[in-house]
C-alpha cells in the first residue's frame, strides 16, 4: 500500500484525503482534518495558538504555519502527532478580518479557512492565574478599547465570580475576582462586555489545581451580638496586614463590624466582631485579604434574629412645605409633607466618616478624593465655613461635595398602629402606615395640602398603638411649624429672568415673621468663576422684606443658568421622647421653601 493510500484511509472517517505538498488540491481537501484555536486575536498582541488534528499528522520536523500578511509566526512546536502550538504576533496595522491558516505537517500542507479573525480591540490581564478558593484583584489593560464605567463588565468563566469592575479609563480597568471552591482547574476565557460588544481573551486565565481555603467559627451569630471568632486557613499567608470583610450576594456588607483581628500564624486568625442590631437575617460570606492574596469563605456563618429592645426607640418627624416656580409659566407647584418614623438606633452606630476627624490636616482621610472642607463630612466642623451668619450677612461659598458614605444597614423600624396624628389647637393631621417593599422599613405619611400646615403651631404626636410595637401615647409639643407664610415679590424668578453680574441685585418678599423663633435664608446657586466648582452666594437677611446681593458677590459666579432659593425654617424644636424610652433627645425641624430660576450674564 502506498504512503498516500495509507494516509487517505486514516483520514477517510473525516471526509478528507490530501496529497503531499505539491498537489493542486491539497489545501481545500485537508481543511476539515485540522482545527485552529483561538478563533480571534487583536491587533498588536502576541499569543499562543494551538493546532489539533483528527489523526496523527504532525512530525517533529518540518512543521510550519502561515496566517497571511501582518501576522508573524515566531515559533512552531510539535507536541505529538495530533497537536502543535505556535507563538504568534499580530502587527498593529494588520488587516482586519478572517485569515486562512496554512499548516504544514510531516504528511503534507493543509488549509483551515477562517481559522483566525483579526479584530481591532484586545486586552491583557495580570495576574493570569489564581488558586481554587482565592480572591484576587486583576488589572485589565486594553488596546483600542472604549470601556466606560457603569456599562462595562468582565466575565472569567464558570465558577468564577466577578464582584466589581472599576473602569479607570477607556483602556484600563480593575476587576475583583473570586474563584469558587467547586471551580474546575484549567484555562478560562476572559471577556469584557460593553453593551452588545464583546471582546474575549481566549484561554487568558488559569485556575490552578492547588486550593486555598479557610473555615470560619462560629457558624451562627445573632443580631446585636458581640462574639469572638476564629479562622483556620489551609495554604494561606495571614499576616498583620490581613483584612477581614463580609459579603452578601456578591457585594460587601457593612452590617457586621470587626472590632479586632489578631494573627496567630500564617493559617490561623482570631478576633471579635459585633453584629448590627439591624443586620439582615441570613448567611454571610467572609473574605480575608492579605497583600495580593484573598481567601473567600462562602456562607461562612448565619445571622439569626435578635431581641428588639423597645426601651431604645427613637423618633423622626418631618412637616414641611416645598414650592417650585415654573420657569415657563410662573405657576407655583406646592408639596406639603408630613412623616413619622419610629426606629431602633443602629448598634453599633453607623461610623462617622474618617474625614470628620481630620478637617484641617490636608489629607483625604476617607479616600473619596475630597480633602478637608471640600468634603461634606466636614460641613459642621468649625474649621470650615458653613455659610453666612445672622443677620444681613452675605458670603460666597463652594457647595460641599458628597463625600464618602459608610455602608450601614437600615435601622429596625416599628409600627405604632394603622395611623398616627399631629394634633394642635388649629387642626389634626392624620398620617397613614406604609411599609417599604424593598427595605421593609415602616413609616407614616400622607398626601397633604397647605390647609393641613397651620402656621405658628406646636403639634403633639399621638400614636394609635399596636400589639408587638409601640402602644398609644400622646407626646406634647414636639413638632413646630414656622411663624407665617411668605411669598417672593420682585423679581418673579421665572421666564429666564436675566441679571447682569456687574450690578447689585435687590429682591423683595413678604416678611415671614421668622425672628426670633426661626430663620430666613436665601441663596443663588451656580458655578464658581475661580474654580469651576458648584457654589453659591448665600445670605441670612433680616426678615424685613428686602435684601441685596452685591455685584462683587455675584461676579464670583459664572455666567449662565442659576437657581434661586428662599426658605424660612426652624432647624430644631424641643427635645422629646417616649416615656418608656432611654432616648429623650429627639428633635424635629420644619421649613417652608421656594425655588426659582435666573440667568446671570
Amino acid at each position: 500500500m502506498t504512503r498516500l493510500m495509507t494516509l487517505c484511509l486514516s483520514l477517510l472517517w473525516m471526509g478528507a484525503c490530501t496529497e503531499p505538498a505539491g498537489s493542486d488540491d491539497k489545501e481545500d481537501e485537508g481543511s476539515s482534518a485540522l482545527e485552529f484555536w483561538p478563533p480571534e486575536a487583536g491587533r498588536g498582541i502576541t499569543f499562543d495558538a494551538r493546532i489539533t488534528a483528527g489523526s496523527s499528522l504532525f512530525s517533529f520536523t518540518g512543521a510550519d504555519l502561515a496566517l497571511g500578511d501582518g501576522v508573524v509566526i515566531n515559533s512552531v512546536t510539535v507536541l505529538d502527532g495530533w497537536t502543535a502550538t505556535a507563538n504568534v504576533t499580530v502587527d498593529p496595522a494588520a488587516d482586519l478580518g478572517p485569515r486562512t491558516a496554512e499548516v504544514s505537517t510531516g504528511e503534507g500542507t493543509f488549509s483551515i479557512s477562517e481559522a483566525l479573525t483579526v479584530v481591532d480591540d484586545s486586552f491583557t490581564i495580570s495576574p493570569e492565574r489564581a488558586r481554587i478558593g482565592e480572591s484576587i484583584v486583576v488589572e485589565i489593560l486594553g488596546q483600542n478599547t472604549e470601556w466606560l464605567g457603569g456599562t462595562t463588565w468582565a466575565a472569567f468563566g464558570d465558577d468564577i465570580e466577578v464582584t466589581s469592575v472599576d473602569v479607570l479609563s477607556e483602556t484600563y480597568a480593575i476587576a475583583s475576582v473570586t474563584v469558587g471552591p467547586d471551580a474546575v482547574p484549567g484555562l478560562r476565557d476572559v471577556s469584557m462586555e460593553v453593551g452588545p460588544d464583546l471582546t474575549t481573551l481566549y484561554g487568558g486565565f488559569q485556575v490552578d489545581r492547588v486550593a486555598l481555603s479557610a473555615l470560619f467559627d462560629p457558624t451562627t451569630a445573632a443580631q446585636g451580638e458581640t462574639i469572638e471568632f476564629t479562622i483556620r486557613g489551609a495554604g494561606t499567608h495571614f499576616s498583620g496586614d490581613s483584612e477581614l470583610t463580609f459579603w452578601k450576594n456578591g457585594s460587601e456588607n457593612g452590617d457586621v463590624v470587626v472590632d479586632s483581628l489578631n494573627v496567630v500564624d500564617a493559617e490561623n486568625l482570631w478576633g471579635r466582631m459585633t453584629v448590627s442590631n439591624a443586620a439582615e437575617i441570613g448567611f454571610r460570606d467572609a473574605m480575608v485579604t492579605t497583600d495580593d492574596e484573598g481567601v473567600f469563605m462562602e456562607d461562612a456563618f448565619q445571622i439569626t434574629e435578635g431581641d428588639i429592645e423597645l426601651e431604645d426607640v427613637g423618633i423622626s418627624l418631618a412637616f414641611n412645605v416645598t414650592r417650585g416656580i415654573d420657569n415657563t409659566t410662573g405657576a407655583i407647584s406646592e408639596r406639603v409633607t408630613g412623616q413619622a418614623i419610629f426606629y431602633i438606633p443602629l448598634d453599633p452606630a453607623c461610623p462617622n466618616s474618617p474625614e470628620a476627624y481630620g478637617c484641617s490636616d490636608g489629607e483625604d482621610n476617607d479616600g473619596d478624593n475630597f480633602i478637608d472642607c471640600y468634603d461634606s463630612d466636614c460641613s459642621s466642623d468649625p474649621a470650615c465655613a458653613s455659610g453666612p451668619q445672622p443677620y444681613d450677612s452675605n458670603g460666597v461659598f463652594q457647595t460641599y461635595t458628597t463625600g464618602g458614605t459608610s455602608d450601614c444597614p437600615n435601622p429596625i423600624t416599628l409600627g405604632a398602629g394603622d395611623f398616627v396624628w399631629f394634633e394642635s389647637d388649629c387642626n389634626v393631621v392624620q398620617l397613614e402606615k406604609f411599609i417599604d417593599g424593598a427595605s421593609g422599613m415602616i413609616y407614616y405619611s400622607a398626601d397633604l395640602t397647605l390647609d393641613d400646615y397651620c402656621f405658628d403651631q406646636m403639634y403633639d404626636l399621638h400614636t394609635q398603638g399596636e400589639d408587638g410595637g409601640i402602644g398609644e401615647y400622646v407626646i406634647e409639643d414636639v413638632q413646630p411649624t414656622v411663624p407665617a407664610d411668605f411669598s417672593m415679590i420682585d423679581p418673579g424668578w421665572w421666564g429666564n429672568f436675566t441679571h447682569n453680574r456687574a450690578e447689585d441685585l435687590t429682591y423683595t418678599w413678604t416678611p415671614a415673621q421668622t425672628y426670633p423663633d426661626a430663620f430666613f435664608v436665601t441663596q443663588i446657586s451656580g458655578t464658581l468663576e475661580a474654580t469651576g466648582e458648584s457654589g453659591y452666594v448665600g445670605s441670612i437677611p433680616w426678615d424685613d422684606g428686602e435684601h441685596t446681593y452685591t455685584a462683587a458677590e455675584l461676579s464670583q459666579l459664572q455666567a449662565g443658568s442659576a437657581n434661586f432659593a428662599a426658605y424660612s425654617l426652624i432647624p430644631e424644636g424641643p427635645e422629646f421622647g417616649f416615656p418608656f424610652s432611654t432616648i429623650q433627645n429627639n428633635k424635629s425641624s420644619t421649613y417652608v421653601y421656594v425655588q426659582g430660576y435666573l440667568v446671570l450674564e
